[in-house]
C-alpha cells in the first residue's frame, strides 16, 4: 500500500485555504477577544452599576466552560462532527466572557484608585484571585486555538473541565482587591505574572493531551482508578486531619466579619458542618474498596471485578457530590448560629481565640464567640484550598467513570498516537518556553524589589522545579529519542509541579509569595 510524504498532503484537495477560509478558521479565537474589548469599553462608559462587573461575567465563563466540558467529553462517544462545533464555539464564548471580566476587572482597580497612576498599573495581578482567572483565560486561549481543527477537539473535554475548576477555586477564593506593597508596584509584575498565567494554561492543555495519548496507548483505566483513589485517600486524610477519622465531623475556618468596616479575619478555629463528615467517611470507605479491588486485579492481570470496583467509585462519586453540596447548604443555613457548632466541636481551641483576642482569658472565649455571634460566618473563601481539592477529587472521579465505560470506543474515538505525540511536544515546548519566561522576568522583578535575582523563595524553588521538568520532557525527546509514553508521564509530573507551584506553595509553605 502506497504511502502519501508530508510534501503531498501540503497539496490535498482543500488543504490549501484561501485568505476568507483562513480567517474563518480563527474566528473562535478572534470573536471571542474583540467581544470581550467591547464589553470591556463599555463597562468604561457607562459604569459598573449599569453593566455587568466582572463577577457576573466570571460565572457566565464558568457555565460556559462547563458545557464545553460535557460537549467535549460527550463527543467521545457521538459520531456526530457537530457536537464539537458547539463545543468550541461554547468554549469560544467562554473565553470571551473570562477576557472581559479580566479587563473589566482593570477597570474596576483603576476606578478604586481614581486613576492616579498610569493604567498599567492597575492590571489585575495583584493576588490569587486574579491569577486564578488569568490561568483558566490562558487555558482557555490555548484549547480553542487547538480545537480548530476538528480531529483536536476531544482535547477540549479535560482542558475545559480543568479550566472550570480553576474558575471554581477563584469564585472560593473571594474577587476583593488587594493593596500590594510599595515594594512590589513595578511594571515588571503584570509581565511577570501575565506570562504566568498564559504559561499554566498552556501546561494544561498539555497535561490534557498526555492523559488522552496514555488512554489511546492503552493504559488501563483500571490503574488510573487506582491514582485517583489514592489521591482521594491524600486529600481526605489532608484537609480533614483527625477531625473526620475520629469523631466523623468536618469543620470549616472561621470568619469574623466587622460591622463597622466588613472587613473580614479569620479565627483560628473551625465551625462543624453538620451531615458532611459522615458523607465524606462514606465517600472515603468506598474509595478505599474501589482502591483494593483495582489493585488486586491489576497485580493479578485480570478484570474479573472491574464492574464492582468501579461501581463503589461511582458511589463515591455521588457521596462526594453530597458533602459539597451540604457544604454550600450548611454555609447559608448556619449564618448567625456558629456558635453553638463551635461550642461542640472546637474547644481545644479557645486558647487560640483568646490569644488571637489579645491575651484574654481561656475562659472568656466562649462567652465572646456567643456574643459575636451574629458577626460569624463561613464562606466560599473559608477553606479555599479544602475545596479546591475537593471539587478536583469529583472531577477525576468522574473523569476515570466517563473513561471507564466503553473504553473502547473512548479509544477509537481518539485521534491516532502520533497527532496526540505531536500536539503534546507543541505543547510542551511552549510550556518549556513560558516558564523559562516566567523565571527570567521574575528574576528581575526580585531584583527590583528585593535587590536580589534569587533567595530560594519555596515559590521560586518550585517554579524552577517545574521548568526542570519541561526541560527534561524536550530533552529526552531530542537527545534520546523518547516519544509516546514517557513523554506523556513528563508532561502529568510536569503540570504536577506547576500546580503545586501556584496553589500548594501559595497556601501551605512559608514564604514571600504566600497567601496563607
Amino acid at each position: 500500500m502506497s504511502t502519501i510524504s508530508p510534501v503531498d498532503i501540503r497539496v490535498l484537495p482543500g488543504r490549501n485555504l484561501g485568505p476568507a477560509a483562513r480567517l474563518l478558521e480563527w474566528a473562535p479565537v478572534v470573536v471571542p477577544i474583540l467581544a470581550a474589548l467591547l464589553i470591556v469599553y463599555a463597562r468604561l462608559q457607562f459604569g459598573e452599576t449599569k453593566f455587568l462587573y466582572d463577577g457576573s461575567l466570571i460565572v457566565l465563563a464558568l457555565i460556559c466552560y462547563l458545557f464545553a466540558a460535557i460537549i467535549g467529553l460527550m463527543e467521545l462517544y457521538a459520531d456526530r462532527q457537530v457536537l464539537g462545533r458547539w463545543g468550541l464555539w461554547m468554549a469560544a464564548t467562554g473565553l470571551g466572557f473570562n477576557a472581559a471580566a479580566w479587563g473589566t476587572r482593570w477597570i474596576a482597580a483603576g476606578d478604586r484608585e481614581g486613576w492616579i497612576r498610569w493604567a498599567f498599573r492597575y492590571v489585575p495581578f495583584a493576588n490569587l484571585y486574579d491569577l486564578s482567572i488569568a490561568f483558566a483565560m490562558g487555558a482557555a486561549l490555548a484549547t480553542v486555538v487547538i480545537c480548530r481543527k476538528k480531529e483536536a477537539r476531544v482535547v477540549m473535554g479535560v482542558s475545559m473541565l480543568m479550566a472550570a475548576l480553576i474558575i471554581t477555586l477563584a469564585i472560593f477564593l473571594g474577587r476583593e482587591f488587594i493593596d500590594l506593597p510599595p515594594v512590589l508596584d513595578s511594571y515588571w509584575r503584570p509581565i511577570h505574572v501575565g506570562i504566568a498565567s498564559l504559561s499554566y494554561g498552556v501546561v494544561l492543555v498539555c497535561f490534557s493531551i498526555a492523559t488522552l495519548y496514555l488512554i489511546k496507548d492503552g493504559f488501563k483505566i483500571e490503574a488510573m482508578g487506582v491514582f485517583v483513589a489514592l489521591t482521594g485517600l491524600g486529600i481526605y486524610t489532608f484537609i480533614n486531619r483527625a477531625d473526620l477519622l475520629f469523631t466523623a465531623a468536618y469543620g470549616m475556618n472561621v470568619i469574623l466579619t466587622d460591622p463597622a468596616s466588613g472587613q473580614r479575619a479569620p479565627l483560628p478555629l473551625r465551625a462543624t458542618m453538620p451531615l458532611v463528615g459522615p458523607l465524606m467517611i462514606a465517600a472515603l470507605v468506598l474509595l478505599v474498596v474501589a482502591l483494593v479491588i483495582l489493585a488486586r486485579d491489576l497485580y493479578a492481570d485480570q478484570t474479573t471485578n472491574r464492574k464492582h470496583a468501579f461501581r463503589a467509585m461511582g458511589a463515591s462519586f455521588l457521596l462526594q457530590v453530597a458533602s459539597i453540596g451540604a457544604i454550600i447548604y450548611q454555609m447559608g443555613a448556619l449564618k448567625g448560629n456558629l456558635a453553638s457548632t463551635i461550642n461542640v466541636a472546637s474547644q481545644s481551641a479557645y486558647p487560640k481565640v483568646a490569644e488571637w483576642l489579645g491575651g484574654a482569658p481561656a475562659s472568656q472565649a466562649n462567652q465572646w464567640l456567643v456574643a459575636n455571634n451574629k458577626d460569624l460566618t463561613v464562606t466560599m473563601n473559608s477553606n479555599p484550598v479544602e475545596l479546591g481539592a475537593l471539587f478536583t477529587l469529583a472531577a477525576l472521579t468522574g473523569l476515570v467513570l466517563i473513561f471507564a465505560f466503553r473504553t473502547e470506543r473512548v479509544v477509537e474515538r481518539l485521534p491516532a498516537l502520533d497527532r496526540l505525540d505531536d500536539l503534546m511536544y507543541k505543547t510542551g515546548a511552549i510550556s518549556f518556553i513560558g516558564l523559562a519566561m516566567l523565571l527570567i522576568t521574575g528574576a528581575v522583578w526580585a531584583n527590583e524589589s528585593w535587590g536580589r535575582y534569587w533567595g530560594w523563595d519555596s515559590k521560586e524553588t518550585g517554579a524552577l522545579v517545574a521548568w526542570l521538568a519541561y526541560a527534561g520532557f524536550l530533552h529526552t525527546r531530542i537527545a534520546h529519542g523518547w516519544t509516546g509514553r514517557r513523554s506523556a508521564y513528563f508532561a502529568i509530573v510536569g503540570f504536577l509541579l506547576v500546580i503545586f507551584t501556584y496553589l500548594g506553595v501559595s497556601y501551605l509553605l512559608p514564604g514571600l509569595h504566600s497567601y496563607a
